[in-house]
């Protein structure tokens, strides 16, 4: 049985907490938070409560810091908790810069703790179908992918639309597929992209076209500014020689109630098409489950390894730099 130190209870902090609670080898033992706690939670929460961080990283019970903060606090966290002997799960994205993750990789190694970053469509189950499907003669050698994610200006908080907090949509909407692409396609030759920025200079919408080095191509966009009403919705078609596999989702303000959403995922081969069946699971509970249970069994973390993390915020510093010189650049 894994403690956990669960730190901030916004919207993610919330959704791990729910996740946690239907995950047997696990136990949110200490809550760290500032904010106002909904009575819903204290009544059926049966932990503690602190607010400073570090009285929660002396308690020698908690054997695992689960972070759910803004952005820009991660990597001070991250480190803290290193320094205090302490396995760490972070949501995405680690952090915004190349140097900022070797900073954190190298602190969680010299103190020999575990960290797991939470990219999270690696354990969504549409995409993982989507993976298996690129694995087998279903979908074998894809040629182009075309992604989407679209969603309304969050509404629970401001840090997301400053770029030097949250990356703006750029870091927090089209790390999502960008990562997933990486993770079907392989390492990326070069990024080309167009976009739009907030009056606070984060790029907001983006639309980038990524070559890999295996000949395949992507387009995919993301937008952290449509308008009041709009649906959450996310699309990702992935289309082979032979072969097309095309899911779609629209949802409500963001993705809460998803079983209750527009689905269509549709397997197509030349002149036939099938609706492709999707076991339930819920892509949080997923993600936890694994990295309590790689702690748990001492099982290397195989899914999203930490290379492959800092390898996407290259990808996403890339896809930046384009944005800024509008050009190619190759990775």
């Amino acid at each position: 049985m894994k403690k956990i130190g669960l730190v901030g209870l916004g919207f993610i902090g919330k959704t791990h907490l729910d996740a946690y609670q239907r995950i047997e080898n696990s136990q949110v033992t200490v809550i760290c938070t500032r904010s106002e706690v909904d009575q819903e939670i204290i009544s059926n929460y049966k932990g503690s409560f602190v607010t400073d961080y570090d009285t929660l990283l002396s308690n020698k019970e908690i054997d695992v810091i689960d972070i759910c903060l803004p952005t820009y606090l991660h990597e001070e966290y991250i480190i803290k908790a290193a320094k205090a002997g302490k396995d760490i799960i972070c949501e995405k994205p680690l952090t915004l810069t190349v140097e900022s993750a070797n900073r954190i990789v190298n602190e969680v190694s010299k103190h020999q703790v575990n960290l797991f970053v939470g990219h999270l469509l690696r354990f969504w189950p549409e995409y993982q179908l989507i993976k298996s499907y690129s694995e087998s003669d279903k979908l074998k050698d894809i040629e182009i992918v075309h992604a989407k994610r679209l969603s309304q200006v969050p509404k629970w908080s401001s840090w997301f639309q400053h770029p030097e907090k949250s990356g703006g949509a750029l870091f927090d909407l089209h790390i999502h597929d960008i990562d997933f692409v990486y993770y079907l396609l392989g390492e990326v030759d070069s990024v080309y992209a167009v976009g739009n920025k907030n009056k606070y200079g984060a790029w907001d919408h983006v639309m980038t076209t990524l070559s890999f080095k295996n000949g395949s191509k992507a387009f995919v966009e993301a937008s952290g500014r449509m308008p009041l009403g709009y649906p959450f919705t996310i699309g990702f078609r992935a289309q082979a020689n032979q072969s097309t596999l095309d899911f779609n989702v629209i949802a409500g303000e963001n993705i809460e109630n998803l079983d209750q959403s527009d689905h269509s995922f549709i397997y197509y081969t030349d002149e036939q098409k099938s609706s492709v069946e999707i076991d339930k699971g819920d892509a949080f509970e997923n993600e936890l489950d694994y990295f309590v249970d790689c702690l748990e069994t001492g099982r290397n973390n195989s899914v999203i390894p930490l290379d492959e993390v800092v390898y996407t915020l290259e990808l996403l510093n890339a896809i930046k730099s384009s944005l800024e010189t509008k050009r190619e650049v190759f990775v």
